[in-house]
């Protein structure tokens, strides 16, 4: 649920033109229908090349991380969110649905308006997602169609370039290395085999009743992870190894500098994957990754029908 900060109506001023809202939920809602791309953009995203995919998807790849380190960082620190957003290069947003007019007329606010940032970032990083699932759906069809029989050749390509332009024979591909879209197949398929499971929205605080419950698995990625609810509250590695909650945050993912660094082995779980906040009788669950969380689904709220 969220808080209501304000008592007064958010004012904004977007493009010369002042936007009112009722409330942060009332913000929120507005840009929720921001999230999906644009049908204006899906012609000249699904025209791309192989290789200008690649490039589109590697670029998004990093703006998404900036992102992901904010919103941990402001996690940990909720004074800093205004510095971290307001330091960054407005030429990073998208100008679809006017992404970089809204961010720069919340930087024009002050601290009070710190809740309205978070809620931007945590959509569009929820929008570049979309703008990922595009592009993978683009590759995927360009790359998967049948090749008419060419004549076999043990020379090697003439040069890089020619290299690049068939990704699917290069043993260090982009999307090997970075894991851009094999990691939403990976979705699709735990979505299609079991529907007890649901993705974690991403960035968005989720809060777990934890009484009467003594364990559920939680997926990080295709990784099957085991939350014991216990004193101490331990989170179980797929083989086995253990790790202690401590009360309050918990930063968990293969980065050195989480509270819970996970085997190294496991690439899909990203560097900072998920936060977990224990609290008496409850846990609150923020997916942080690229790749996602998933928990059991009767733990989410239900849609109404």
């Amino acid at each position: 649920m969220l808080r209501r900060l304000f008592h007064r109506p958010i004012k904004l001023t977007v493009n010369d033109e002042t936007l009112t809202f009722d409330s942060t939920a009332d913000f929120e809602f507005a840009l929720a229908g921001r999230t999906n791309v644009p049908s204006s953009k899906l012609a000249d995203l699904l025209a791309l090349s192989p290789k200008e995919l690649k490039r589109e998807a590697k670029s998004i790849k990093a703006v998404e991380q900036n992102f992901v380190d904010i919103l941990a960082r402001s996690i940990e620190q909720p004074g800093e969110i205004g510095r971290l957003v307001r330091d960054l290069d407005p030429q990073i947003f998208s100008n679809d649905y006017d992404w970089r007019a809204i961010f720069k007329a919340i930087n024009q606010q002050g601290s009070d308006s710190d809740e309205l940032r978070r809620i931007a970032v945590v959509k569009y990083m929820q929008y570049l997602r979309s703008r990922q699932d595009v592009i993978k759906q683009s590759y995927g069809l360009k790359t998967t169609v049948t090749r008419p029989e060419e004549p076999q050749s043990a020379a090697p390509p003439a040069s890089t370039e020619e290299a690049e332009e068939n990704p699917l024979e290069r043993t260090h591909d982009i999307f090997r290395e970075t894991s851009l879209f094999e990691v939403e197949h990976i979705d699709q398929i735990i979505a299609a085999r079991s529907a007890r499971f649901a993705r974690l929205p991403k960035g968005e605080a989720v809060e777990i009743d934890t009484r009467g419950v003594d364990a559920f698995e939680v997926r990080l990625s295709k990784h099957r992870f085991r939350l014991v609810i216990d004193d101490p509250t331990r989170l179980i590695e797929p083989e086995g190894d253990s790790h202690n909650l401590e009360e309050g945050k918990n930063v968990i993912g293969r980065d050195g500098a989480c509270s819970i660094s996970v085997d190294l082995g496991l690439r899909d779980v990203s560097r900072l994957h998920l936060m977990i906040e224990r609290l008496p009788d409850r846990l609150i669950l923020t997916d942080l990754s690229s790749h996602g969380t998933f928990i059991p689904s009767q733990f989410l709220p239900q849609e109404p029908e």
